[in-house]
C-alpha cells in the first residue's frame, strides 16, 4: 500500500454580505483542501487552514513529490518527518497549515482503509455526539450601535430557536467601529438578557486588547456568567496572559493561532490560559491537536477545539472531541458558508444542542465531486 496522487484543491464562494471579527472583514469563504489516494483508489480529504496562496504551491509542489509512494497507515511518522523537513527548509517557522492539511487527509485515508472511524484510531470514542455551541454575532455593516446590537439578540435568540443552549459572540468593536470596551461589554450584556441565565455565552475578542483593557473586560464578563473569555490578547504575549488568568474571575481561553505542541506548553508554563483551543487545520493537523489534548489534560486543562471551516475540518475535530475526557464542546460556526452546506452529501447538522460524530470510516463524510468542481478556483493540483 502506498501513497499515489496528492493534491491541493482550491475551493472559494463569495458572500452576499460581509460581516467581521475584531481583526478583519469577511467577504467570501476560502480554503485550500487535499486530496491524498492510495494505490488502490481510496481517497482521503484534509484541510489547511488560511488563504490558499502558499498552501496550494507548498501541497503541489514541495510536499506531493515526497509524500508519493509512502505507506500511509504511518500518519505519525509521515507527520514528524514533515515537520522535520519543513523545518530545515523554512528555518524560522514550520508551516503549520500545510502539515494540517496533509495530516488531516492521511487520518481520513487511514481510517477509510482500516474501515474504522478515526475517533477509534485515536484511541476510542467516549460519546456518540457532542454538545455544541454555536458561534457567530459577527459585526456587520451598520451606522449605529443599536442596530448591531439588535441584530446579535436577534441572532441569538434564533439559535436558541434552532436547539443551541450555549453560544459564543464575538467583541473588540474599536479595530472597525467608533465604538469601545464599553460597547463590546453591552453587546454581551444584551445576549445575556435575552436568552436567560441557563443559556452558556463564551465571547471571543479575536485579540484585540492590551492586558489592561483585557482584564477590564474580563471583570464584567465574569459578572455576566460567561463561560470563557477567548483570545482577549496577540497570541505571541504568553506573559500578559498569565497575569491577566491569575486575576480574572472568568477563565482564559486561547489557541487557535497557536501551532503544535511545543507553543501550547509554553502558554500552560506562562499560566496563560485554563482552556486551550488547537485547530486541526492550523495546529498541526489531528497528530498535533491529539497530542495538545493529551498534554493539557495531564496539566488539568481542559482542550476545546477551535473550529471554523469546511464539513472536513468540522468532521475531524468531531472525531477528536469524541475521544476527549470530559464534558467538551464543539464550536459550530452559523455564519454564512456555501461549502459548509454543500460539500459533502450530508451535512453535518445541530440534533438539539448537540451534532453527531460521523458514524463511517475515515472522518465519516463522502466529499461530493460535483460540489469540489462547483466551488474550485485556479489551477488543479498535481
Amino acid at each position: 500500500m502506498e501513497i499515489r496522487h496528492v493534491d491541493a484543491v482550491a475551493v472559494r464562494r463569495d458572500l452576499d454580505e460581509r460581516f467581521a471579527n475584531a481583526q478583519k472583514w469577511i467577504d467570501s469563504r476560502e480554503y485550500c483542501l487535499v486530496r491524498v489516494e492510495s494505490s488502490d483508489g481510496t481517497v482521503g480529504w484534509g484541510e489547511c487552514w488560511g488563504p490558499v496562496a502558499g498552501n496550494r504551491e507548498l501541497v503541489d509542489e514541495w510536499v506531493a513529490p515526497w509524500l508519493r509512494g509512502q505507506d500511509p497507515r504511518e500518519v505519525e511518522r509521515i507527520h514528524d518527518d514533515l515537520v522535520f523537513r519543513l523545518r530545515s527548509a523554512f528555518h524560522s517557522y514550520v508551516p503549520a497549515s500545510v502539515v494540517s492539511g496533509v495530516d488531516i487527509a492521511l487520518w481520513d485515508l487511514r481510517g477509510k482503509l482500516a474501515g474504522e472511524p478515526v475517533g477509534r484510531l485515536l484511541g476510542g470514542r467516549r460519546r456518540d455526539s457532542v454538545r455544541a455551541y454555536a458561534t457567530g454575532h459577527f459585526f456587520t455593516d451598520c451606522d449605529d450601535f443599536s442596530t448591531l446590537r439588535e441584530r446579535v439578540v436577534e441572532e441569538a435568540r434564533g439559535h436558541v430557536d434552532a436547539g443551541f443552549d450555549a453560544l459564543k459572540n464575538k467583541i473588540g468593536l474599536a479595530r472597525h467601529f467608533p465604538w469601545g470596551r464599553e460597547e463590546d461589554v453591552e453587546l454581551v450584556r444584551a445576549i445575556r438578557e435575552a436568552v436567560g441565565d441557563d443559556v452558556r455565552l463564551m465571547s471571543d475578542a479575536n485579540h484585540a486588547y492590551d492586558a489592561a483593557d483585557a482584564r477590564w473586560v474580563a471583570d464584567r464578563l465574569a459578572d455576566l456568567d460567561v463561560h470563557f473569555f477567548e483570545e482577549p490578547m496577540p497570541p505571541e504575549q504568553f506573559d500578559a496572559y498569565g497575569r491577566v488568568n491569575a486575576a480574572a474571575d472568568v477563565p482564559l481561553a486561547a489557541g487557535e493561532s497557536w501551532a503544535f505542541t511545543e507553543e501550547f506548553d509554553r502558554a500552560a508554563d506562562a499560566g496563560a490560559v485554563d482552556i486551550v483551543q488547537p485547530d486541526v487545520t492550523s495546529a498541526g493537523g489531528l497528530t498535533s491537536a491529539r497530542r495538545v489534548a493529551d498534554a493539557a489534560a495531564a496539566r488539568g486543562l481542559r482542550c476545546l477545539p477551535h473550529v471554523f471551516g469546511t464539513p472536513v475540518a468540522l468532521a475531524a475535530s468531531l472525531q477528536l472531541l469524541s475521544t476527549l475526557p470530559g464534558e467538551p464542546m464543539l464550536e459550530f460556526d452559523r455564519t454564512s458558508n456555501p461549502i459548509r452546506r454543500r460539500l459533502v452529501s450530508d451535512p453535518i447538522d445541530n440534533d438539539g444542542n448537540g451534532v453527531p460524530v460521523p458514524e463511517g470510516p475515515g472522518l465519516g463524510i463522502e466529499v461530493d465531486p460535483d460540489a469540489v468542481e462547483e466551488f474550485r478556483v485556479g489551477e488543479a493540483g498535481r
